[in-house]
């Protein structure tokens, strides 16, 4: 089951119709477990292998389990979306909520701006990597000490650059978490993220995050009006939660 969600993983946007040998890569799964695995998933009904191609591509029963899960977060999401809509307007950032899955991250709604200043709601499921990452070390922060060490050891053995120094960033991003409640992290060139992490009873991690260009989100930005915006998405969040049970 585990390798089959791998498998199933790997089609995001840009990744929709992919081969054997796609799979294979993106996965980091053996040539022929992914050979078996996508037959399990054709006959499963969760994938289907395109007339005259080798690729497959997901069905709509995908669609399905991911409304379900979507479905799930209904309760928190009603509380904070018109909040993190106002807040991505009024501030000129992006604001993201995000849940962890494996080494990613997945995003669940984000506004943000585009050219000409346009606010966007970018559909969800968009995965981005959780090392290195703001969402990701603040997800990490809120794990129980065992799972984020285990957690942790993954990300770095996976890491193919400087496995100390990755270690170093996460665990100073981790205890600032910890100690002030948000952390901060630049894993694209020029842009700065700023996440806080919540772990709700009912609905297992969720992390919210702004994020900008270093000139939109100074110093004083950050302390004045982005922190004080986190610590009330997750306020909103965890109120949320308290209904749900």
């Amino acid at each position: 089951m585990r390798r089959g969600l791998s498998l199933l993983k790997a089609f995001r946007p840009g990744f929709s119709v992919l081969t054997n040998g796609a799979l294979a890569e993106l996965s980091g799964l053996a040539p022929s477990t992914v050979s078996r695995m996508t037959g399990a998933l054709v006959e499963a009904g969760l994938l289907r292998q395109l007339p005259g191609s080798r690729g497959y591509a997901p069905t709509a029963a995908c669609i399905s389990l991911g409304f379900a899960a979507f479905q799930a977060l209904a309760s928190p999401r009603q509380k904070v979306l018109a909040r993190m809509e106002e807040a991505a307007e009024r501030h000129n950032v992006s604001v993201s909520l995000a849940a962890p899955d494996g080494d990613d991250m997945v995003y669940v709604d984000t506004f943000r701006r585009a050219r000409r200043e346009t606010l966007m709601r970018i559909a969800p499921g968009v995965r981005i990597p959780m090392t290195y990452t703001a969402l990701g070390t603040a997800a990490l922060a809120c794990m129980p000490a065992d799972a984020r060490a285990a957690h942790i050891a993954h990300l770095v053995a996976r890491h193919t650059g400087d496995r100390a120094a990755l270690r170093a960033q996460i665990a100073q991003g981790v205890q600032h978490h910890q100690e002030q409640g948000w952390c901060q992290a630049s894993w694209v060139a020029d842009v700065v993220g700023v996440a806080r992490a919540v772990h709700l009873p009912a609905q297992g991690i969720l992390s919210f995050n702004c994020a900008g260009s270093s000139a939109q989100m100074s110093a004083s930005k950050i302390e004045r009006k982005v922190v004080p915006l986190l610590f009330e998405l997750t306020e909103l969040a965890t109120a949320a939660d308290e209904t749900t049970r």
